[in-house]
């Protein structure tokens, strides 16, 4: 099938992960063991090479045969300190705010970084992969936050994260997040999610305008927690005011198994609850879905060989069907999850162009018009993370201009 006409004409990549060589350490994020092959820098000037984006000091002095605008930044699991329920609170029953602060340490450290970045300003002697300027494209930012420490421990760090980040790389604060899939157990997901600490914190990103990203994982941990998340999207906006309801934005499909498809038993069960969760998230308008994060889930691709993207879209074809059945275009929108899409995916040099083509295959493969197209490679992301209702003018000047 020729879908050289289907192209995109602009791309908001809605999720995007960086970190400089000084954080690939276990202290910076637990999960980096050493020899992983996450374990390097991934900066903004990988980025660009990688996804043929124009850097935005080029734009009005080149002709850019790249559709993409710019990204938004997705907080990336930095290592955590101790937090033990007795700490969340002085002698005096009040929220202990150095014991929060300790706590997150790094996240307050990728904070920074992202300052650095986004202001142009590389630490001294190290080459942190940007020159002045690129920082425009980041359009968002998405950061971790205490969501657990309640309402009170929310409006505290938040308070210190503006301070860390400085006026401009807080202006494009657009949402949080707090990874659910970390959460080993039924029992201690429910006991978070459940708790009021948590339904507070929650209600605090809805009271400042903040998007929350899901991150949940079907496949590696159980469907369970795609079930326990949509339970707490639904039980967090019950009865909130319109103006504050949280806006929720499920990251990678929720990470179903895409190694093979539903035939056995246990994989048909898996399949029909996770369709079920997505029918049942769908129902809320405040709720949102990435179309990111399939190579993580889809067999490895070797790099020099890559699946054709309609082979890859047949592979997803059953998830596929629910997705479009449920979320529709206009709250469904592309991610690349670069540079974690690199792993099981073709690669650091193939790995985001195949994505693209595999998108843009399955919106030929799904007929959707230019109009729907646009929404999910540029306007549901605007929708999602700046509340720009897609009908307004000026769409496309706000989101370029991280407003």
């Amino acid at each position: 099938m020729d879908t050289s006409g289907d192209a995109p004409i602009r791309v908001l990549d809605s999720h995007i992960h960086l970190w400089p060589a000084s954080d690939t350490i276990p202290e910076s994020h637990s999960w980096m063991t050493p020899g992983m092959p996450l374990a390097k820098q991934y900066s903004l000037e990988n980025y660009f090479v990688a996804s043929g984006a124009s850097r935005p000091s080029a734009r009005s002095t080149t002709t850019s045969t790249s559709p993409v605008v710019g990204a938004v930044y997705i907080e990336t699991d930095r290592t955590l300190g101790h937090w033990p329920d007795s700490s969340s609170t002085s002698s005096g029953g009040e929220l202990d705010v150095d014991a929060l602060l300790a706590r997150c340490a790094q996240p307050l450290a990728e904070l920074r970084w992202l300052r650095r970045l986004v202001e142009g300003t590389p630490a001294a002697g190290a080459d942190e992969g940007f020159a002045p300027g690129d920082g425009e494209m980041l359009l968002g930012l998405v950061p971790w936050a205490p969501v657990d420490a309640g309402a009170d421990g929310m409006r505290a760090y938040l308070r210190e994260a503006e301070q860390t980040v400085g006026p401009t790389a807080w202006a494009r604060v657009r949402g949080v997040r707090f990874l659910l899939q970390s959460l080993e157990s039924e029992e201690a997901l429910q006991t978070l999610v459940e708790s009021e600490a948590w339904v507070e914190g929650l209600k605090e990103c809805g009271r400042r305008g903040l998007c929350f990203d899901v991150g949940v994982d079907v496949r590696g941990k159980g469907v369970w927690q795609l079930e326990q998340a949509v339970e707490m999207m639904e039980r967090v906006n019950e009865g909130v005011p319109e103006g504050e309801t949280v806006r929720f934005v499920l990251n990678h499909l929720c990470k179903p198994d895409l190694e093979q498809l539903p035939t056995t038993p246990a994989q048909l069960d898996t399949f029909e609850r996770w369709t079920r969760s997505l029918q049942r998230a769908a129902r809320s308008p405040h709720v949102y879905m990435k179309l990111s994060g399939a190579f993580s889930e889809l067999p490895p691709q070797p790099s020099d060989a890559p699946w054709p993207a309609a082979a890859v879209v047949e592979r997803m074809c059953p998830w596929l069907d629910v997705l479009f059945a449920t979320f529709r275009p206009a709250r469904i929108m592309f991610g690349s999850d670069w540079p974690v899409c690199n792993v099981r995916g073709p690669g650091d040099a193939r790995a985001w162009p195949c994505w693209r083509d595999v998108v843009v295959e399955m919106l030929s493969v799904y007929g959707l018009d230019a109009e729907a197209r646009d929404r999910v490679w540029f306007r549901t992301a605007v929708e999602a993370y700046w509340s720009i209702p897609s009908e307004g003018e000026g769409v496309s000047e706000q989101a370029e201009l991280g407003k």
